[in-house]
This record gives C-alpha cells, sequence and structure tokens, in this order.
C-alpha cells in the first residue's frame, strides 16, 4: 500500500518541481571592466607573486581591484569594483583561473550587491566562467559570464562583460 502511494506522490510534485525550474527568470548584465597596469599612477592590478624564473608567467598571482564602468570610456558611469585574483596557471601561457567578487555600488536595484564568480580565462579570444553566487539582491546567483577584451594600451585594457544568472530564493 505504502509503495503505491509513492508514486502517486511523486506525479503530485513533479509539476511544482517544473514549474519552479521553468519559472526562473534569466538576468543579464552588461557592463565594462576597466583595469591600469602595476607600476602606472592609479593601478588596479599588481603581481604579488612571481617566480622570475625565465620569461614564462606560470606560476604569477595578481590581485586586482578594478572599476566597473557602464560604458567603454574611463569617464563612464562608474557602477562597481571587481576585487579578485588571477593566478597563471597555464604552461602554455594562454590563460589561468580567476576568481572575481563584482561588487556593484551603483548600479540600480543591485547596488550593495555582489556577484562571486571563478573559471579559466583565455588570453587569446572570450573567455566563459561560473557566477557561483551572490549577496544581496543577488543572493544565490547561478549562471556564467562571458568576457571579451575591447581595447588594450601599454597600460590598459577594457574588456566586456555580459552576465546571465537566475537567483534561486
Amino acid at each position: 500500500m505504502a509503495a503505491a502511494r509513492f508514486p502517486l506522490l511523486v506525479l503530485c510534485l513533479l509539476p511544482i518541481i517544473v514549474c519552479s525550474v521553468v519559472d526562473a527568470e534569466l538576468t543579464h548584465l552588461h557592463f565594462y571592466f576597466h583595469e591600469v597596469d602595476a607600476g602606472t599612477p592609479n593601478a588596479t592590478v599588481v603581481n604579488v607573486a612571481s617566480l622570475h624564473r625565465n620569461s614564462s608567467t606560470f606560476g604569477d598571482v595578481n590581485v586586482l581591484d578594478n572599476a566597473l564602468r557602464e560604458g567603454p570610456d574611463p569617464a563612464s558611469r562608474l557602477i562597481g569594483r571587481a576585487h579578485g585574483l588571477a593566478v597563471h596557471a597555464s604552461l602554455d601561457e594562454t590563460g589561468g583561473l580567476t576568481a572575481i567578487n563584482f561588487v556593484f555600488s551603483d548600479y540600480g536595484a543591485y547596488s550593495g550587491s555582489t556577484l562571486a564568480t571563478q573559471g579559466h580565462f583565455i588570453t587569446t579570444g572570450p573567455s566563459e566562467r561560473s557566477i557561483v553566487g551572490g549577496t544581496g539582491k543577488l543572493r544565490f546567483a547561478r549562471g556564467y559570464m562571458t568576457s571579451k577584451l575591447l581595447s588594450s594600451t601599454d597600460t590598459a585594457i577594457v574588456v566586456v562583460f555580459d552576465m546571465y544568472f537566475t537567483l534561486d530564493h
């Protein structure tokens, strides 16, 4: 008798489970990451560990506090900061690992909230990394982000970010 009730319970709960998954709304954020190289005034990235055994960057660790802006222009509205680290963890120097918290200070409903990300970045093209959590209005965020180098000079880079995530409350 109890065995017959179990499938009935599963059938009754299935629409609730499916609806909660289907109703999850995908949020998209789009902004620009502005990095100023170490050794320049107002640097936002610093190399904190390096083996310096040869010209390889393998093993280097960089810490960053980069501006997040509404547009690619360095004078565009500041919406937050990217706090994190990048580890050159690829022997062929084509990429590495990042762990970055995106801290939104002036981004509408998301002001005061953060998104936590991690994953592999590549230097030769667009990268995709995981969104593994968040705080404030972005609590329980799960999804992915894409990034692509937009411009580069001897002292600075601009990267465009697109974030896609759901909030599992």
